[in-house]
Parts: C-alpha cells; sequence; structure tokens
C-alpha cells in the first residue's frame, strides 16, 4: 500500500528511505525542494509524476488525541474572489507563483511568515543551530536560538570542540544575511546570571547587525512541551561541574560518581508586576532589539498578554508572542508533562484569535505540532501572524546534511548542507504549499489571509469563508462553517454571493 507521510512521527528513520514517498514531508521537501510538494520525486523526465496512483489521505492512523488544524480545511471559490484582478495586472492566468508571502512578522521584514522556533541546548538542537540560522538567512525568514546555550556550550570560545557556541549560531544568520528576515536570541534565569543580552547587544561584532535590525531579544515565559517548567539534560561529569553553580542537579556531581548527571533549569517565578518590569526593562536597556516573548500554554495566557499589551502601547511598539501548544518538544522533556499538561495548540489559536480583537499592540507566532504549508494556510487564515515549527526544521537540517554533503565532510560543509535543507524545507516545501492553498481560494498575498470580516446568515455569524470544519466542536469554537450541517447548501449560497459582492467592492475600490 503506497503511503504519504505528512506528520511527523515521534521516532524519525528518514535516513533508511533513499526516495521522497517514505519521507515525512520536513525531509521530504529538504532534500528535494519543489518536488517535495508531490507524491513522488521524478528521476527520470516523465517516468513518474503524473502516473502515481494516489490521491488525498481518507483515513488517518489510529484516533488522534488532539484537535487539531486536520479538522479544518480551505474553501476554494470560483468566483468572487481576486483573480479577476489579479489576472490583468499579471496579464495572464494567475498561478500559485503569482501569490506574495513576503511581509513583515515580529518587526522584521521577511520572505515567508515562518519562524525556527527556539530550540535550545540539548546535543542535537545546538549542533545544527548553525544549519538553522543560515538557512533562515538565505530564506530571509526567522530563526530563534533558545535557552541555555553559553553555559553549556559557550559564548565565543567553545567549552567541547567541535561543538557550536552562541555566536557561530548568531553568525549564521548574519553571515550570511540577505536583507530579510533576523535571529532572535532567548535568556532564561540562568542566562541571566551571564548576562547573555548584555554581552550580545554590546558585542562590537553584532553592533552592524544591531544597527540593520537583524537581531531580537525573546523572554522565555514557557513551552508547549512542558509549561510551567525549565530545560533538562544529561551531562557528563566535567560539565556538571563546571555549571554546578548555575543549575539544580538532583546528585551532586562533586560527592557522587555516575555516568551522567540531570541538569534542571527553571522557569523563573512570574507575577503580573515582574512581567512588566520585565518587558519595560527589555524596551528600555536594548532599544536596538525586537521585543519577542514565548510563553506555553497556560491558563492565565491572557493575562500575560495583557501585561505585554500595556508595555507595547507605553513604549510605542509592537511586542511579538509565540504561543507554543502542548504537542510542541524538540528537547529532553518528561513523558508526564509531555502527555498530560497543558493545553492544544487549537485552544491556543483561539486564544489568539481573541486577543486580537482585544489587544492592538501585539503580533502572533502560534506554535506547536505544525508542520506543512497546509499548516501554514490555516495559522493565517485564523488569526495568527506567522507560524513556528521546532521539530520539522532540527529534521530538515538532518536531512540536508544527509542528501547534500558527504559523511566525512568538514564541519562547515555539513552546517551549509543542513542549511540547504532548511532553505528548500521552508521556501520550497512549507511556502510554496501555501501559496498553492491561498491561490485556490482566489487570494495572492499572505497578508490578504487575515483580511476576513463576519458574514452573517440566518441569524448566525461566521467569521471566516476561508475555512471550513470538519468538526461540530471546532466549527462552533471558531465560529465557521461545519461542512457536515445538513443545512450547510442552503447557507453557503447567501454566503458566497455576500463575498462576491465584497470582492467587487474591492476591485472597485483598487481602480
Amino acid at each position: 500500500m503506497y503511503k504519504i507521510q505528512d506528520t511527523l512521527c515521534t521516532h524519525c528513520n528518514f535516513c533508511s528511505a533513499k526516495d521522497g514517498p517514505n519521507l515525512c514531508y520536513a525531509a521530504r521537501t529538504a532534500r528535494f525542494g519543489l518536488e517535495g510538494n508531490f507524491p513522488t520525486k521524478d528521476s527520470k523526465a516523465n517516468t513518474k509524476f503524473g502516473k502515481t496512483q494516489s490521491a488525498g489521505e481518507q483515513f488517518m492512523p489510529g484516533m488522534p488525541r488532539y484537535k487539531a488544524f486536520r479538522d479544518i480545511v480551505l474553501m476554494p471559490e470560483l468566483m468572487g474572489t481576486d483573480r479577476v484582478a489579479v489576472k490583468e495586472e499579471a496579464g495572464c492566468e494567475p498561478l500559485y507563483t503569482h501569490c506574495k508571502s513576503f511581509g513583515e512578522l515580529g518587526g522584521f521584514e521577511v520572505n515567508t511568515p515562518l519562524v525556527i522556533a527556539a530550540m535550545g541546548s540539548t546535543p542535537v538542537a545546538n549542533d545544527i543551530g548553525p544549519d538553522c540560522t543560515w538557512g533562515a538567512a538565505k530564506g530571509g525568514f526567522i530563526c530563534a536560538i533558545g535557552e541555555n546555550i553559553v553555559n553549556m556550550w559557550g559564548y565565543e570560545k567553545p567549552y567541547d570542540e567541535g561543538r557550536p557556541t552562541l555566536t557561530q549560531r548568531i553568525k549564521g544568520f548574519t553571515d550570511n544575511y540577505e536583507g530579510k528576515g533576523g535571529v532572535v536570541i532567548q535568556q532564561n534565569v540562568e542566562d541571566a546570571k551571564v548576562d547573555v543580552w548584555k554581552t550580545i547587544y554590546n558585542d562590537p561584532q553584532f553592533a552592524e547587525a544591531f544597527d540593520k535590525g537583524m537581531i531580537g531579544f525573546e523572554g522565555k515565559g514557557g513551552q508547549g512541551a512542558k509549561p510551567g517548567m525549565g530545560g533538562e539534560v544529561k551531562i557528563p561529569k566535567a560539565k556538571a561541574q563546571r555549571i554546578h553553580e548555575f543549575y539544580h542537579f538532583p546528585v551532586n556531581p562533586f560527592e557522587v560518581e555516575q555516568k551522567l548527571y540531570q541538569r534542571h533549569s527553571v522557569p523563573g517565578t512570574a507575577t503580573i508586576e515582574s512581567l512588566e518590569e520585565q518587558y519595560v526593562w527589555m524596551c528600555t536597556e536594548f532599544p536596538k532589539a525586537k521585543i519577542w516573548f514565548k510563553t506555553g500554554p497556560y491558563g492565565d495566557l491572557m493575562d500575560q498578554l495583557a501585561v505585554m499589551e500595556k508595555v507595547a502601547a507605553q513604549f510605542g511598539i509592537r511586542i511579538h508572542c509565540t504561543i507554543d501548544g502542548s504537542e510542541g518538544g524538540t528537547g529532553m522533556s518528561p513523558l508526564g508533562p509531555m502527555n498530560d499538561m497543558g493545553l492544544p495548540m487549537l485552544t491556543c489559536m483561539l486564544a489568539v484569535k481573541k486577543a486580537r480583537k482585544k489587544f492592538k499592540n501585539l503580533d502572533f507566532t502560534i506554535a506547536g505540532g505544525m508542520v506543512t504549508g497546509r499548516d501554514l494556510s490555516k495559522a493565517l487564515a485564523m488569526g495568527a501572524d506567522g507560524m513556528g515549527i521546532g521539530k520539522g526544521f532540527l529534521i530538515a537540517a538532518m536531512a540536508g546534511r544527509h542528501q547534500f554533503a558527504a559523511a566525512d565532510a568538514e564541519t562547515v560543509v555539513k552546517q551549509e548542507a543542513g542549511a540547504k535543507g532548511v532553505y528548500n524545507y521552508a521556501i520550497e516545501g512549507i511556502t510554496t504549499e501555501a501559496k498553492m492553498l491561498i491561490s485556490s481560494i482566489g487570494k495572492y498575498d499572505f497578508a490578504d489571509m487575515k483580511d476576513n470580516a463576519p458574514f452573517t446568515v440566518d441569524g448566525l455569524t461566521i467569521d471566516n469563508l476561508d475555512v471550513i470544519a470538519l468538526d461540530k466542536e471546532v466549527a462552533e469554537m471558531f465560529d465557521i462553517l461545519y461542512a457536515y450541517d445538513p443545512k450547510l447548501w442552503d447557507k453557503l449560497p447567501v454566503l458566497t454571493a455576500e463575498l462576491r459582492k465584497r470582492c467587487a467592492e474591492k476591485a472597485a475600490v483598487t481602480v
């Protein structure tokens, strides 16, 4: 049976496959670029493309635990769209290639509204860190760098030979910058003990990058995989002893002999007052940095956002918030929190929808288990400004190294190969697929996905006609149409007529 795997599995085995069909979406597009959006990879002209007996998925393996974007599909329209205007402007029938993905995200000009979500100090994340920042620079999007890098691996001089430092990860972006995108650096409680942000901000080698607006600082309030907890890794004795004063160790590495030691960082103790003080301090101390904050699926999320809004209004800026649903995670997290703590991404997406109506100085990236251009299209339609991905980019970087560099290649060659995988996944894969979908609903600018005003039919308010829910509860959550509503075909003619009217009015104003 032919199987197209579009999600990310817990156990990545992409190296065992030589061709596209058995690879997950991230590895497939990282390795084969544009062709990764299709069921097979052409090795010879006209041998596979167009001859594969494949169709859309009708069955999902097992019973998904969470409601997610798979419970929402995009609603195409043949009439009453922007196609007419784009045809006149382009002088030809519009294709997905006419769809514009560039814009602004979190204070940065970007080619696509994607963020490599912050991955921190675990060996696997740190090793491919320069690949990610390099790939983001080439693709013109944003890469966030996670916490604990300096204490674990070093600022400029490496603690472990051959392992990247924080400056190497940052320079992966700044040395390859082509005018779009940005690099955002986190700081947690332990990072603050060694003044990571101040060190970067006052480092002469990054002065030009700050002047050009390449760098942002992201406060750390939590993550999806383990909200309310800090980071964990297992490390050897020498490293444990070196950083013992900064972190919590259940077993004292100076007193107990064992092979590896658990290192735990802390999430920090926050109050409304302390959060406000942190944002004010960030805005005051680092005026050239873009101000970001990452938080998890907390019950007090809206209260956190209210504090951000207050400070953003005070300083006349926009603060960008990354909200990570409980499906996310790339590090070493305990099984308990990963399985039974926090709110799903779709619930966080509902918070974003409500926050957009309430707060005027905040922008949002949604993260947590998302992988594809389909996910990006839906995230934009549902109200997010961008989409964050962690594990997918980790896999893409590794797949790029596997595809484009020899196993015994020099480190910089492997990093460039990983960067190519990251670029391919983001631009040729995710962004191209999103363009295909967004243009299919008759829109040709990613920014227009958020340009939705409510529709009313039979006393029911529909927030968005670009999407329709396959799940009744999801439809009710977001005030969108339900695909299996017995009265759907009574409602659609009224709604689509209104849609055509609005498109005509928009075209008249444009002319």
